[in-house]
């Protein structure tokens, strides 16, 4: 062992850089379809132990702790990061076809519907259909979700209009039942007593001084 290696204690843990689909959950919700996001992972576990490992996203301190594994990461990985529709959520394409694709470096259904006709020239049939009606297929795909995304937005947006709207009616009828409460305990309510009338203290006087 090298002293370099006994004064770095890095250099014995097992150190893997990756990439992972994660679901980027406000692009799905504004597209109206699964959009997913290539993103960079770090697993890192001492060999032996099976009970420590660190699994995560791998941010700058990573990188700049383990920079030949980094490297090593970068000089490998194939296809780049990639956000999209992954092929496995289009419904045309069963997963070993989905697989067919991403061996050709088609990873999600923009980079079909987005292809060059060299590209499409690597596809050949595929799905029961030539590569440019594949092509055509694909973007019909991803306008059809991103119409329906516009109608469900719409709709949403109606929704909530005609909920506002039965809210403040409620807060109306309400309002009104109270105030009609109030007035109708302010009637209720025993005037003040009246002062005694002119002829009444005469007659008071009167039997005083009888």
């Amino acid at each position: 062992m090298l002293d370099s290696d006994v004064q770095n204690p890095d250099s014995r843990l097992y150190v893997e850089f990756y990439s992972k689909p994660i679901q980027n959950q406000f692009l799905t919700a504004k597209e109206g379809r699964p959009i997913f996001e290539d993103c960079d992972m770090v697993k890192i576990y001492v060999p032996g132990d099976n009970t420590t490992v660190i699994n995560t996203y791998a941010d700058d301190s990573h990188k700049a702790r383990f920079p030949l594994h980094w490297q090593h990461y970068q000089n490998v990985r194939v296809g780049g990061q990639d956000t999209g529709t992954p092929l496995i959520a289009w419904p045309l394409l069963t997963p070993s076809q989905a697989e067919e694709l991403r061996a050709l470096k088609f990873f999600t259904v923009e980079s079909v519907a987005t292809a060059s006709d060299q590209q499409l020239q690597r596809i050949g049939m595929i799905a029961g259909m030539a590569p440019h009606a594949f092509r055509e297929r694909a973007a019909r795909f991803l306008k059809a979700a991103a119409d329906d995304s516009y109608a469900n937005e719409q709709a949403e947006a109606v929704k909530r209009l005609e909920e506002e709207r039965v809210a403040m009616k409620r807060e109306m009828e309400e309002m009104r039942a109270l105030m009609a409460q109030l007035a109708a305990n302010q009637k209720g309510k025993p005037g003040r007593k009246p002062n005694a009338a002119p002829e009444d203290a005469d007659s008071e006087e009167h039997s005083d001084a009888a």
